[in-house]
């Protein structure tokens, strides 16, 4: 259970590039309409910020994948799951952070609420709770205290998980998710004036609204460890009575899984922008999930997936993510009115996603050596307790 899944490979980089786009859209809307394909090449990429919802499920599953194994046995305490998890995001989260400080304090870029509140509540992970910093310094970085919360909860989570049942449990978390976002929606327009209105806004960036997509990663582990359990019983009993494509999925399900896919993106289009914020993000959610679950059931995502320059990527997603964002922005203003928007848009994409990428990969480097050198001294102070 501690390969590496290919298709998951492959969903990071899709994810990643989805966002990278949307974000350069942001910074250069002008691209979205003024291009050969019109409007509809805003509209694509548009869509770029659900690979977060990708990111969200990635995260459940790969978490969850060597614990369901296991039976859902978490046999670390609670502090020693918390130091692994943290210790695994902080030291590029806290580098990127550093970063884009200094450059805010030296360009005087940061606005509203002080930079060193907004620095702290960001270090400790609670800026999303806060309207006036979440934004703040990198508008990215709100994902950052999203991850945190569902690491906080996570134990109590899989302990539903385990005592419910995966499916029963994920359709609870559904449920009272959405439904508390539901009622907070309902509230703000029964109150105007009253905070139910922000607190339905803010709750779109934290938890419970977001929990559902780190669930479904959940749900998904659970499933595959299921599968791939059986498949091993079935080939020990050599009773091959479903032979499966080259992707592990037999024929019928994959193209089940693609007509929902179609389905649910047709649905999404023609519904979405009627529906209040808590439907319309089920309905996306739903659309983004069941046409990923498309790409993983396919034989050439798999293949994909085990290209090096793709597990490459893939590998240096995170850190991308924490430091693109403000490459974007500046290069929008270097280049705004030196060329057109699109060309803009194509110099920024091939500049900036390179320089991204190469800093991701010296943050990454960076972390290892800490985290290295941190293991080996431990280590050194382990066998000395023991020689003691």
């Amino acid at each position: 259970m501690s390969k590496r899944i290919p298709q998951i490979e492959f969903l990071r980089v899709v994810a990643m590039v989805g966002v990278f786009f949307f974000h350069i859209w942001s910074v250069i809307p002008e691209a979205g309409t003024d291009n050969p394909l019109g409007p509809l090449f805003g509209d694509i990429l548009a869509q770029g910020y659900l690979g977060v919802v990708i990111f969200n499920t990635i995260t459940g599953f790969v978490l969850t994948l060597p614990l369901a194994a296991r039976g859902g046995v978490l046999d670390l305490s609670y502090a020693a799951f918390f130091r692994r998890r943290f210790g695994r995001i902080c030291p590029q989260y806290y580098m990127a952070l550093a970063l884009w400080s200094a450059v805010a304090l030296f360009t005087a870029t940061a606005a509203g609420p002080s930079l060193g509140r907004c620095i702290f509540e960001h270090a400790a992970f609670v800026h999303t709770l806060d309207p006036a910093c979440f934004y703040g310094i990198v508008p990215a970085l709100w994902w950052m205290g999203l991850v945190a919360q569902f690491y906080l909860l996570y134990p109590l989570l899989l302990r539903l998980f385990v005592r419910l049942g995966p499916g029963w449990a994920l359709g609870g978390v559904v449920v009272g998710c959405f439904g508390v976002w539901g009622l907070l929606e309902a509230l703000s327009g029964w109150f105007p004036d009253g905070p139910f209105g922000l607190l339905s806004y803010m709750i779109y960036f934290n938890l419970p609204a977001r929990l559902p997509e780190f669930a479904m990663g959940m749900f998904l582990a659970f499933r595959w460890t299921a599968r791939q359990a059986a498949e091993q019983a079935a080939e020990q009993a050599q009773a091959d009575l479903d032979e499966p494509e080259a992707s592990g999925f037999p024929r019928p399900a994959s193209l089940a899984l693609a007509g929902t896919a179609v389905m649910s993106v047709a649905l999404t289009v023609a519904v979405k922008d009627g529906l209040p914020a808590p439907a319309a993000h089920f309905l996306v959610c739903l659309c983004t999930l069941t046409v990923s679950g498309m790409l993983f059931t396919l034989p050439i995502t798999a293949r994909l997936g085990e290209n090096r320059m793709v597990a490459r990527l893939a590998a240096a997603s995170y850190s991308f993510y924490l430091i693109h964002q403000p490459l974007l922005g500046y290069a929008a203003e270097m280049l705004h009115g030196r060329m057109s928007p699109l060309a803009a848009f194509g110099v920024s994409a091939v500049v900036v996603g390179g320089l991204a990428l190469a800093g991701a990969q010296l943050m990454d480097r960076a972390a290892s050596a800490l985290f290295s050198r941190g293991a080996a001294q431990k280590a050194a102070q382990k066998a000395a307790q023991k020689a003691v």
